[in-house]
């Protein structure tokens, strides 16, 4: 006797947005103390506080802290704001960044890519 299963959904898949670690100081994320259960465990923006589809956050990197892991993450329109600022603030001591030529800053040209990349999944703001 044959089967029919359903079709299943395709799984949540990660976005295309990745950076390195180095520029999180750059983007001011609050610190952990301050978040909420959902926003430590991933599932709530770190700044706007709402809640975010796997599909849409952005990953802001494991932490550990007392032994308990925490995965905060943003949504693509809070990340995009916060990366344009670090830019724009970045920019008035750099000289490459402040000429536009960000390619030749590795902050300033990850910032700038950063700030782009979020914003294509930008769905609402939180």
């Amino acid at each position: 006797m044959a089967h029919r299963t359903a079709d299943r959904p395709a799984p949540a898949r990660r976005p295309p947005v990745s950076f390195s670690a180095e520029l999180l100081p750059y983007l001011g994320a609050p610190d952990l103390d301050a978040l909420t259960a959902s926003q430590r465990a991933g599932r709530a923006c770190v700044w706007g506080g709402r809640p975010i589809p796997l599909a849409a956050a952005v990953d802001l990197g494991e932490e550990i802290r007392d032994g308990v892991h925490h995965f905060p993450q943003a949504c693509g329109q809070c990340i995009a704001v916060h990366a344009f600022n670090a830019l724009a603030a970045h920019s008035i001591d750099c000289g490459p960044c402040h000429g536009e030529d960000w390619e030749i800053c590795p902050v300033g040209g990850g910032l700038y890519r950063l700030q782009r990349d979020a914003r294509r999944l930008a769905r609402g703001a939180c």
